[in-house]
């Protein structure tokens, strides 16, 4: 071959190389087949690599996924949200159109995202997507009548205001003078020729001041009417849990949450921090919960197709699967320091931090990063798996690997490090630890059935029901929590099908619990609870999971596995009267208050002072920014809020839902957020949802 032919041959390559297109993808949404309900979506795969070699990975919102006849790629799933494409010929570089039948796209925000090219050998790299969205038209879902308002209108709504004769300025600073015989939280703001505020306590004047900030910014720098604030909190929880395992969000943005819930007198802030896809919080003497929990990256994908994770959780939920990523909200932590200043913060603020990681299910970033220390180091004690277990489980996020092993002595011996952890963390920052949540929630039937330790476990104790092993771990954990006199939280689950006896010792040890499930007739535990002495945070998902779209409109991000939650519904919650919460349904239409209670238990005097309180959730499964987090919440929220400081509205009694004291009270409150804090908004330069 003589020099000239090498020349041309290189040219050839060049340009080649150079004009080479990247792989792109079009992934056009199907219609619904209204017979069989059936949607077929179509994934463009343009300029795909030539050969079988490669793999293109994806994260998409759980749906089983059919391949139409004669496809030339199979769309595989891993677990949780990661699927990948397969391909089965070589298309020499050629389109590729992926015809497959899937669920119907709920919302756009539930499009598959994260496509990776990967070939073999190769490093992955991130694949342009357009998306083809059939046509979709914004939903207005109600309207008001605007209200006349004056600078004391604000959200929660002052009890009682007593207008006197004069205008004057708000002042800076009002003298405290601290009384006894009133109720916690409790204030008196005067505000005449001698202002003062009267308090019960810290939190009242704290409270008060808020109160003052409020008036402040609403006057816009104009004179008030003198009068006089009497005012105070009708339930001692009030709070938000913002989940941080899922997508993370930084400390430098939860304090500016803090700040925000703090302007509405919210008092609890529940980091959910520990969940199958992350663990957010650094703990002494387990690093690998956050040097490997704690991030995000594309797996190895084995010859046998199935998938290891050698040095970082599967992505799921993430845009950007790379563990280098700092700007992704799929990668990130709270060191120890970052956690301290949280919990001060949020303490000058008069407000509690919960923190949470759950167990036993949703426990994935635990279990992996456990098994991680283990590869690397040999080390077993903390080891939350057993390497022989066969059980056979798919959890509500399909995962069949997120449960600890509840009968391995190193289960109990991590659950007790995190315990320590969180007691040092709570008081270097010198601020309460109210109580660990630990979640409890959602472990999958099957779980335990197949572990050889769990049997061994069960037989020594003479008992063949695997049922018997929650009350097995939920004794050991409270041994925990018992022996370091902590109390403990969780949601609704942790309280149910236990034994008598250690029902009876959960009472005794928890803080609360968190009541979030209404579907299916499950809408009465809370006030079960309730009525027999355990302490209840309403968290309901029909009117407190912030997560939840604004509204039906594909064009709005969240999700709607119970329904859709605008300001309305959220304001529509009556922790009193619960079954009577949801006055419109999904759709607008009004429902039946007069029958919603029927056949359920009603909430008893001696049952209601164990209404200790309301919280809203926001689970991160949807949101990829912090103006995700504030668009969800605000003003959706501010309903919540309202509630929680005035439990008992007027027309708690009303049996139709436009009921006009309800309408007029409604039209009050929004037109108080449209016009007090849409401006509030506008000014902290924050993401919200405009009606």
């Amino acid at each position: 071959m003589n020099a000239k032919t090498l020349l041309s041959l290189a040219l050839t390559g060049l340009v080649a190389l150079v004009c080479a297109k990247p792989c792109r993808i079009v992934w056009t949404e199907g219609t619904t087949d209204p017979e069989t309900g059936k949607t077929v979506h179509t994934m463009t795969i343009q300029n795909p690599p030539a050969g079988t070699d490669w793999t293109l990975w994806f994260s998409q919102f759980r749906t089983p996924v059919t391949m139409l006849d004669g496809a030339r790629a199979d769309i595989l799933h891993h677990g949780g949200t990661l699927y990948r494409v397969a391909p089965k010929e070589d298309t020499r570089g050629k389109e590729m159109v992926l015809r497959y039948e899937a669920r119907a796209l709920v919302n756009q925000c539930r499009a598959p995202e994260g496509f990776h090219l990967q070939v073999q050998g190769k490093k992955p790299v991130p694949v342009e997507v357009e998306y083809v969205f059939l046509p979709a038209e914004p939903v207005h879902t109600f309207d008001y009548k605007p209200a006349d308002l004056t600078a004391y209108d604000m959200v929660p709504r002052l009890k009682k205001v007593d207008f006197a004769e004069g205008t004057m300025p708000v002042p800076d600073d009002v003298p405290v003078r601290y009384v006894e015989g009133r109720q916690p939280g409790w204030y008196r703001l005067t505000l005449g020729d001698n202002p003062v505020i009267e308090a019960a306590d810290g939190d009242g004047a704290y409270y008060a001041s808020v109160t003052l900030e409020n008036l402040r910014r609403n006057a816009g720098g104009q004179q008030v009417p003198k009068a006089v604030v009497e005012d105070w909190p009708d339930l001692p929880y009030r709070g938000i849990m913002l989940d941080v395992s899922r997508n993370f969000t930084k400390k430098d943005d939860i304090l500016k949450l803090i700040d925000i819930l703090a302007h509405y007198k919210v008092n609890r802030l529940h980091l959910h921090f520990g969940d199958d896809e992350g663990w957010r919080v650094e703990m002494d003497g387990l690093p690998e919960l956050t040097s490997y929990g704690a991030y995000r990256g594309i797996p190895t994908l084995n010859e046998d197709g199935t998938i290891s994770e050698p040095d970082a959780l599967m992505y799921t939920y993430c845009v950007t699967p790379d563990r280098n990523d700092t700007k992704t909200t799929g990668n990130g932590f709270y060191t120890k320091a970052d956690y301290i200043d949280i919990l001060k913060y949020a303490d000058s603020r008069h407000m509690l931090v919960i923190p949470e990681f759950d167990i036993p299910g949703h426990s994935r970033a635990a279990v992996k990063s456990m098994e991680y220390r283990f590869r690397t180091t040999g080390d077993a004690t903390y080891r939350l798996w057993d390497p022989e277990d066969t059980s056979k489980y798919n959890s509500a996020q399909d995962y069949c690997d997120n449960v600890i092993d509840v009968s391995l002595p190193s289960t109990y011996a991590f659950i007790a490090k995190v315990f320590d952890n969180l007691i040092a963390l709570h008081a270097e920052a010198g601020v309460p630890l109210e109580a660990v949540h630990i979640g409890g929630d959602e472990v999958p039937d099957g779980s335990w059935e197949g572990s050889p330790s769990c049997r061994a476990l069960m037989a020594a104790n003479g008992v063949t029901d695997v049922a018997w092993l929650k009350d097995y771990f939920t004794n050991r954990v409270l041994d925990i929590a018992e022996a370091r006199g902590v109390k403990i939280a969780g949601w609704q689950e942790v309280a149910q099908n236990l034994q008598p006896a250690t029902y009876e010792r959960v009472k005794r040890n928890l803080g609360f619990t968190n009541f979030w499930a209404v579907s299916r007739g499950r809408d009465k535990i809370g006030y079960t609870f309730a009525n027999d002495g355990i302490p209840v945070v309403l968290s309901n998902s029909s009117n407190a999971y912030f997560d939840l779209a604004y509204n039906w409109s594909k064009t709005e991000r969240g999700h709607s596995w119970a329904g859709f939650i605008d300001e309305r519904r959220s304001f529509s919650f009556l922790p009193y009267d619960l079954y009577k919460s949801v006055r419109w349904d999904d759709k607008g239409r009004p429902t039946d208050l007069a029958a919603a209670s029927e056949g359920k238990p009603a909430l008893t005097p001696q049952g209601k002072p164990f209404i200790i309180g309301v919280q809203g959730q926001l689970w991160s499964e949807t949101l990829r920014c912090f103006d995700h987090v504030t668009y969800y919440l605000f003003p959706k929220a501010l309903g919540l809020f309202e509630r929680g400081w005035n439990a008992s509205p007027a027309w708690a009694g009303t049996t139709r839902p436009d009921d006009p004291d309800f309408v007029a009270d409604f039209d009050r409150f929004f037109t108080t957020v449209v016009e007090h804090e849409y401006p509030y908004y506008e000014d902290l330069g924050i993401s919200w949802h405009r009606h």
